[in-house]
């Protein structure tokens, strides 16, 4: 049986530095988390998509999210895995929350 998603979404979060409650300041983490199911899709043909600053971006893949994903800004560092095979890394140019399903444009 076929899956819609069949591989995992991974987002690279960082977080600022910042102060506790005795005023001491604490170093800021990074690291990898798993936010969604997805699937990609090659973009074979070509296509351009427009950007939120109104230039034309030919665009590597596109990855297919459930709606109830949660929103990836453009700029973040995100993988699609296979298990531990890394299917794709890239930067996240554009993301759509549609009526039955979210994109990213990387």
């Amino acid at each position: 049986m076929v899956k819609q998603y069949a591989y995992e979404l991974w987002v690279f979060q960082v977080s600022e530095s910042y102060q506790n409650g005795n005023g001491d300041w604490l170093e800021g983490t990074s690291e990898w988390v798993n936010v969604s199911k997805c699937r990609d899709e090659s973009n074979s043909k070509g296509q351009s998509i427009n950007l939120v600053d109104g230039s034309s971006y030919r665009f590597e893949s596109l990855i297919q999210l459930p709606k109830k994903a949660p929103k990836v800004e453009a700029g973040t560092r995100v993988e699609v895995r296979d298990g531990s095979e890394v299917r794709l890394s890239a930067t996240v140019k554009r993301f759509s929350k549609d009526q039955l399903h979210s994109r990213i444009w990387v």
